[in-house]
C-alpha cells in the first residue's frame, strides 16, 4: 500500500491566490490549511479545497506556525507550502511517481520567484531549490525568522528542472509590498541577521548592492534584474541598520519625549505658556466639502425627480380610481336590471304553466263528461 501524502499550507489574507494554490493539490491524500485569522475570504475559499481549515491567532511571521502546522498532518510524507506558492501542473504526477519508490527522505523543489509580478531567469534568484517534501520526522523547524529547517536525515534529493516540478512563488506584487515585508521581518528580534564583518554602514551598503548585482546575469542599468537586486540589498541594509540601532541602545521614542519635555519647560518659562480652551471641531478640506455639496445637490435633484414621478403616479391612480368606481356603479345597475328581468321571466313562466295546467284540467273533465253520456 503506498504511503500517504499530506500537504499543509499556512495562510493569511491571501484570498486572491489561495484558490489557485489549493487547486493544484488534488493529488494529495490530505490537504490542511492553517489560517492565521484572516480578515478576508481566505478561510472560506480554503474550505472548498481543503480537508481541514484550522484557524489560529495572527502572528507577523510564518516561522512560528510551521511546526504546529506540520503536526496537524496525518500522512507519512508532508509537503508544505506558503499561501503565495502554487505548484506547477506537472508536479502532482511527478511527486506521486517518486514517492511510489522513494530514494530519499527529503526532496528539494525548484522555486520560480515572481517579484514585482515578473519571473526572470537572469535575476539573482534563479535557480533556487528549497526543501519542501519530506518524510515525517526527517526535518525539524526553527521558529527564528529565516531560520528555515534543520535536516534530521541526510538522505536528500531534488527534482531536476526537466521534471517540470516547481513552485511558482508569487511573492511581491510591488515595491511597497517588498518594503512592508522587509520592515516586518527585520523588526523581529529572533531573526537570522546578515553578517557584516565589522564593516562601516556605507561600505556594507555598497557591498550588499554589489553582491546581489553580481549574482544577476543581466544587471544592466535600468533593467529588471538590477531593480530586484537592489531590492534584495535593501533587506540586508535595513537589517544591518536595525542591528546598528540596537547595538547603540537607541530609543527614538524616549528621546522625542525628552525633547518635548525640555521644550514644554521652556514654553512654561516664557510667553508661550498661555492656555486656551477651544471647541473641538472637525475640519475637512475644501475639495471634500465642495464634492459633498455637489453630491448633495445631485441627491436633492434626484429626490425632486422621484417626488414628481410619485405625484404623477398618484394622480393617475386617482383617475383610475374614479373610473373604477364608475364602472362598479354601472356593473351594479346592470346586475339589478338583470335580476328584475329574471324575476319577470320567472313570473311569466309561472303564469304560463298555471294556464296550461288549468286548461289541461278542463279538457280532462270535459272528456270525462262526454265519456259518461255515452
Amino acid at each position: 500500500m503506498p504511503e500517504t501524502l499530506s500537504v499543509v499550507v499556512i495562510a493569511y489574507n491571501r484570498a486572491a491566490i489561495i484558490g489557485t494554490c489549493l487547486r493544484a493539490l488534488g493529488f494529495a491524500d490530505e490537504v490542511v490549511v492553517v489560517d492565521k485569522s484572516s480578515t478576508d475570504a481566505t478561510a472560506a475559499i480554503a474550505a472548498r479545497y481543503a480537508d481541514r481549515v484550522i484557524v489560529v491567532p495572527w502572528t507577523p511571521t510564518v516561522e512560528d506556525t510551521r511546526a504546529f502546522a506540520v503536526a496537524q498532518c496525518s500522512g507519512e510524507w508532508i509537503l508544505y507550502l506558503d499561501d503565495d506558492e502554487c505548484l506547477s501542473p506537472q508536479s502532482g504526477a511527478a511527486i506521486r511517481a517518486e514517492l511510489a519508490a522513494s530514494q530519499a527522505d527529503v526532496y528539494d523543489l525548484l522555486r520560480r520567484e515572481y517579484i514585482l509580478g515578473v519571473h526572470d531567469e537572469a535575476a539573482y534568484y534563479w535557480p533556487e531549490y528549497h526543501p519542501r517534501l519530506f518524510r515525517r520526522g526527517a526535518v525539524a523547524f526553527s521558529g527564528t525568522v529565516h531560520g528555515g529547517m534543520r535536516l534530521v536525515s541526510d538522505r536528500t534529493a531534488r527534482f531536476p528542472v526537466e521534471s517540470g516540478v516547481a513552485i511558482h512563488h508569487l511573492s511581491h506584487r510591488d515595491v511597497a509590498e517588498w518594503i512592508e515585508k522587509c520592515n516586518r521581518y527585520t523588526s523581529r528580534p529572533d531573526r537570522v541577521r546578515v553578517a557584516h564583518a565589522g564593516q562601516d554602514l556605507g561600505t556594507f551598503a555598497h557591498a550588499r548592492i554589489e553582491h546581489w548585482l553580481m549574482r544577476s546575469r543581466d544587471a544592466g542599468a535600468g533593467g529588471y534584474a538590477s531593480a530586484v537586486a537592489v531590492l534584495r540589498a535593501l533587506y540586508d541594509i535595513a537589517d544591518r541598520l536595525k542591528t546598528w540601532e540596537e547595538e547603540r541602545d537607541l530609543d527614538g521614542a524616549a528621546a522625542f519625549a525628552g525633547v518635548c519635555a525640555a521644550l514644554d519647560a521652556a514654553y512654561a518659562a516664557g510667553a508661550g505658556a498661555g492656555l486656551r480652551r477651544g471647541d473641538v471641531t472637525r475640519g475637512r478640506p475644501a475639495a471634500a466639502v465642495a464634492g459633498e455639496a455637489a453630491e448633495h445637490a445631485a441627491l436633492r435633484a434626484r429626490i425632486a425627480e422621484l417626488r414628481a414621478a410619485c405625484d404623477a403616479h398618484a394622480a393617475e391612480a386617482a383617475r383610475l380610481g374614479v373610473a373604477l368606481e364608475g364602472a362598479e356603479h354601472a356593473l351594479h345597475d346592470t346586475e339589478y336590471a338583470l335580476a328584475v328581468t329574471q324575476r319577470r321571466l320567472q313570473a311569466v313562466e309561472g303564469s304560463t304553466t298555471w294556464r296550461a295546467t288549468a286548461g289541461a284540467r278542463r279538457l280532462a273533465e270535459r272528456a270525462k263528461r262526454l265519456a259518461g253520456r255515452e
